[in-house]
């Protein structure tokens, strides 16, 4: 039997376990819970690689209680749970997963955007509870997402894709970044560069593209919320760290903004949220208003094998004395193990 040791601290499909097993023991965290801290160390101690996901916390004293590890092979695109730089210092790879998660990730942006602009969710327990009895005129009114303004914040991989998919509602489509992008860009995608004040006054969809830092947690907060139309849709499927959900619940209910649409959420990221193990209440207790989805944006069949596979792949490159292809730091070569 191999005596390389792999941990998953979740289950995953098994294309990706079954790429490592030839020249792996491959030990995987069979119940649905996140393992705690303990639990990580205690079942990688001994591990070459650690697979982590999004709800693993990969600090130093993971890191330093590891002493044979040599990747941290990551499912998801980002790793603000990983402590990058306690990793780079003993010489281990840390990984993230492939750039294809980004289009599903796109569909899903615009799923909410329809479902919550359109009110699906309640027209569908509507007809559901036995209330539809036929056609009325003003039954469930939304509003118009063809030839409004889109905002986005982050124009990257993912928001470069949410406004491609834009282009077929003919939106005037704004963007707000550190710097503008490639004019190239802004022109096949008509965009318009704007500041962060400016775009969420002029928008009636704002959309977060950004990945979660010390600089963009809670970037949409009370003071942003008041600038945005009462008319204007929040979006979220970038990490839900990102805004402030009590100040978001407390916008809906006072007629701030009239909707707020979200795949993630605050208490998932625990190394920057003290919040509960649960969605802010005040979110879930206004359903005409919201659109919660359970972190699914990448949740499709095909997405999630190659996420797998990737992920797998990774390590076997390190395995190898390579470079693994999704790494996100430098340390130097190992001599090959297989």
């Amino acid at each position: 039997m191999p005596n390389v040791i792999v941990y998953y601290t979740h289950q995953v499909p098994r294309e990706g376990p079954d790429l490592l097993r030839p020249y792996c023991l491959v030990l995987e965290n069979k119940s649905e819970e996140t393992p705690t801290k303990q639990e990580v160390i205690q079942a990688s101690k001994e591990a070459f690689a650690l697979c982590w996901f999004v709800p693993d916390i990969i600090d130093e004293e993971v890191i330093s209680s590891c002493h044979n590890l040599r990747i941290l092979a990551g499912f998801p695109r980002g790793y603000d749970n990983v402590d990058v730089v306690a990793a780079t210092r003993r010489g281990i790879w840390v990984t993230i997963g492939p750039e294809t998660m980004v289009e599903p990730t796109a569909d899903l942006t615009w799923a909410l955007i329809l479902s919550i602009t359109r009110k699906l969710i309640v027209a569908d327990a509507f007809v559901r509870t036995s209330r539809h009895s036929g056609w009325h005129p003003t039954r469930l009114m939304g509003h118009q997402v063809f030839r409004k303004t889109l905002g986005i914040i982050g124009m990257g991989k993912l928001g470069r894709a949410i406004a491609k998919r834009a282009t077929g509602f003919e939106m005037n489509l704004l963007y707000c970044e550190k710097a503008p992008i490639e004019k190239a860009v802004e022109m096949e995608l008509k965009l318009r560069f704007m500041p962060l004040d400016a775009l969420l006054k002029e928008s009636d969809f704002v959309c977060i593209a950004t990945p979660l830092t010390e600089d963009t947690f809670h970037q949409i907060s009370s003071r942003e919320l008041a600038l945005m139309k009462p008319s204007a849709y929040l979006i979220n499927p970038a990490r839900g760290s990102e805004v402030d959900e009590e100040a978001v619940a407390y916008a809906l209910r006072n007629g701030i903004i009239a909707g707020y649409a979200a795949d993630v959420f605050e208490m998932e990221d625990k190394q920057f949220s003290t919040r509960p193990l649960k969605v802010t209440p005040g979110l879930i207790d206004q359903p005409e208003r919201t659109i919660l989805s359970p972190h699914i944006a990448t949740g499709v069949k095909e997405t999630r094998v190659e996420q797998a596979r990737y992920q797998a792949l990774n390590v076997l490159q390190a395995l190898r004395g390579e470079r693994p292809v999704g790494a996100v730091n430098e340390v130097p070569l190992y001599p090959p193990l297989i």
